[in-house]
């Protein structure tokens, strides 16, 4: 019954929105390119904060008991905690704003704990055990071969386009039996099977968030087997996403469901600013039609 009705709302959304908005201009081209995502988070910093986390953590928050609470948002980095020893050495793709590794580092202070990302905050407070790279993360030549014993990425490889590169860098870098864990979005099928209304969700979803088009969760699987990568833990936390994205849902919806306040304001914002808004406005629907998923891959590099 939620499925269906979900894909009536999806449909629905995207009818109603397509009268007021030019929804084409935020998914044409490509909209993940370095710089773009760059601007892409400078230009929502502020929206982070705000509606994710004043203490700078930008992932969903994850509710095993259905109920949203601001505890929820330590599920990812407490599940990796599990992972980490002291003496390890733990590289963290995509640092953001430094919330998770500095809440790890300050659980492991005799562990090493490195950040790589386009557009690390410059924090004065970072533990000294701390060191960040401002790079892209898809080159890693600055780490020796077999150098980590764990590395995470949350929700950030879905800006790239050629994951596999990426994910074989993770492998060089590995030690034997080092885990890599990830948790990011794919899709429940493939994009080409989805009908017209659905897949400018997608697209939505994807681009207007300067990511890729998000993956199959049988795509990424391939990936993982091409790269030399044995999936050894696979948990989907679709369900727990709920609530954070029906809160979402609900704060955009006070913009997009009156045509005239969404264009002045829309004409006032920059567009990834926009597409953010929009992506608040569908998640809730997408993941609940069980077309959008959250999932953890944990990984290892064995022999």
């Amino acid at each position: 019954m939620n499925q269906k009705y979900s894909y009536y709302q999806l449909h629905a959304k995207i009818d109603a929105m397509a009268k007021f908005l030019n929804l084409d201009k935020y998914i044409e081209g490509d909209k993940n390119s370095l710089d773009q995502i760059r601007s892409y988070y400078r230009i929502n910093h502020w929206a982070y904060r705000h509606y994710h986390s004043q203490d700078g953590f930008m992932h969903f928050r994850l509710s095993e008991n259905g109920c949203f609470t601001d505890e929820d948002v330590f599920l990812q980095p407490d599940s990796i905690a599990e992972y980490i020893q002291d003496g390890n050495v733990v590289l963290e793709l995509g640092s953001g704003q430094c919330s998770n590794l500095m809440y790890l580092a300050r659980c492991f202070p005799q562990t090493q704990f490195y950040g790589v990302d386009l557009f690390p905050l410059k924090r004065k407070d970072l533990p000294s055990n701390i060191k960040l790279f401002e790079q892209d993360y898809s080159d890693l030549s600055r780490f020796e071969d077999q150098s980590v014993d764990v590395a995470y990425a949350i929700e950030t490889i879905v800006h790239n386009s050629d994951k596999e590169k990426i994910f074989k860098e993770v492998r060089r870098v590995l030690k034997p039996n080092g885990v890599f864990i990830i948790y990011d979005y794919a899709t429940c099928d493939d994009y080409e099977s989805y009908d017209p209304h659905l897949q400018k969700v997608i697209a939505l979803l994807s681009k207007g968030g300067a990511s890729a088009m998000i993956e199959s969760l049988q795509q990424m699987n391939t990936h993982f087997t091409n790269s030399g990568l044995t999936l050894a833990k696979y948990t989907d936390y679709s369900q727990q996403t709920l609530p954070d994205l029906k809160r979402l849902e609900r704060k955009a919806a006070k913009i997009l469901t009156h045509p005239w306040l969404s264009k002045l304001l829309f004409w006032a914002l920059p567009d990834q600013f926009v597409t953010n808004i929009i992506i608040g406005y569908l998640g809730y629907d997408s993941c609940n039609a069980h077309i959008g998923t959250y999932q953890e891959w944990v990984l290892r590099r064995v022999g």
